[in-house]
């Protein structure tokens, strides 16, 4: 069990060589994970700072009673700070590092004052550097916690866990050394003994540990990237006629309201893009996708159907509601006309309505709906078409 104890520096030498590892490897992927590029360049500083905090801690004799811990505890200090730049990049909310970095000047200003080596400066040190660690992990833990990655990502989960975890250590092991329940020698340092080996590598798990989280969540990020991309229409950034086959039968499944489904048919788009150009054209069907999102409620499904077309499954108070919901719409968009180069376009739609009832499929209401729309367009355009009789009363 001695030589366990003794082999404590080993421990941190280890620890210091894999973070530096971890941070290589943060930093040579981080071009394939472009959305998390810069989080994973920050996160990998502090991994490599923490590192190098270790090694400080690893050094002989009177260097590190003297010089070792202060630069160690610097490291650290370092390392926390950049964990917590990092994780409000990785989950989308970036912080101004300007406060925080005088904050940490003024820590290693402390640090350097404190650095004689006897047990009292180096309780100091440690009291020292156990709030700055709590403060900063606790900011990344809070960071993790309020990220909207939480509910679907379980390596968000492991990670606040994981913050909270270290803190909860960090805490314990302050408290330990201040009422010396770990002695310290006369030179501030501190022998070897199980509670010490045991702190070491926990702390010592941490730089691994975070590698892989971030990894895994920059991952988890690419993907949902992926999927949103699959189920998203480049051009409007409404959903994919693709997605709706998924997406839709769920909503018809799962809402207790009466659905409605609008086909929407732009009407002469082709004289747009004939006249104006196919950018105009673009940029007339991403406004048409603006309207429709302000003019339907939030919980409708959106779909950008195909060129001119759109279709949209809204939830409505009753099969009576549903022909002045698709009203409404029309005049809307004909009271928004496009401005090209100050001259309005104007745009007109011819809407076909399908009211979904038990046993029908969202195929069978699409069909209907297309039909309904076909012959808005053949009765002169600009119009609402339902031949239910309550929908269309």
């Amino acid at each position: 069990m001695d030589s366990f104890f003794a082999d404590i520096p080993t421990l941190y030498l280890m620890t210091g060589f894999s973070s530096a590892a971890g941070a290589a490897i943060l930093l040579a992927l981080r071009r394939d994970h472009a959305g998390a590029g810069r989080a994973m360049q920050i996160l990998a500083g502090g991994i490599l700072a923490m590192g190098v905090g270790f090694l400080f801690f690893a050094l002989p004799g009177q260097l590190a009673a003297s010089w070792g811990a202060t630069l160690g505890y610097t490291a650290l200090g370092a390392a926390v700070l950049l964990f917590w730049l990092g994780t409000t990049h990785l989950f989308g909310r970036p912080a101004s590092p300007w406060p925080a970095a005088a904050l940490a000047l003024a820590y290693v200003a402390a640090m350097v004052i404190l650095h004689e080596p006897t047990a009292q400066r180096a309780l100091a040190r440690i009291g020292l550097s156990s709030v700055f660690t709590l403060v900063f992990l606790g900011l990344a833990a809070l960071e993790t916690h309020r990220s909207p990655l939480l509910r679907t990502m379980r390596s968000v989960r492991v990670m606040r866990g994981l913050l909270i975890g270290f803190c909860a250590v960090i805490a314990l092991r302050m408290v330990l050394f201040l009422v010396q329940g770990i002695a310290l020698n006369a030179d501030g340092t501190s022998p070897p003994d199980l509670l010490r080996a045991l702190f070491a590598m926990m702390f010592g798990s941490l730089p691994f540990a975070l590698t892989v989280l971030v990894l895994s969540i920059a991952n988890g990020r690419l993907s949902a990237s992926l999927r949103q991309l699959a189920s998203t229409d480049e051009l409007t950034g409404l959903v994919s006629r693709r997605s709706l086959q998924e997406a839709g039968p769920q909503l018809l499944a799962r809402t207790r309201e009466c659905i409605v489904l609008l086909m929407i048919d732009l009407d002469d788009f082709k004289k747009v893009n004939d006249r104006h150009g196919h950018g105009v054209g673009d940029e007339l069907l991403r406004h048409v996708a603006a309207l429709l999102r302000g003019a339907l409620r939030p919980d409708s499904l959106i779909v950008r159907y195909g060129g001119d077309e759109f279709c949209a499954l809204v939830p409505v108070p009753g099969e009576a509601a549903a022909f002045g919901v698709a009203e409404r719409l029309r005049a809307t968009i004909e009271a928004s006309p496009y401005c090209h180069e100050s001259l309005p376009l104007p745009i007109t739609m011819s809407i076909g309505v399908s009211i979904h009832r038990p046993g029908r499929t969202l195929r069978e209401m699409l069909d209907e709906a297309d039909r309904r729309a076909y012959r808005a367009k053949s009765q002169g355009r600009n119009r609402v078409v339902a031949d239910d009789p309550l929908v269309a009363a």
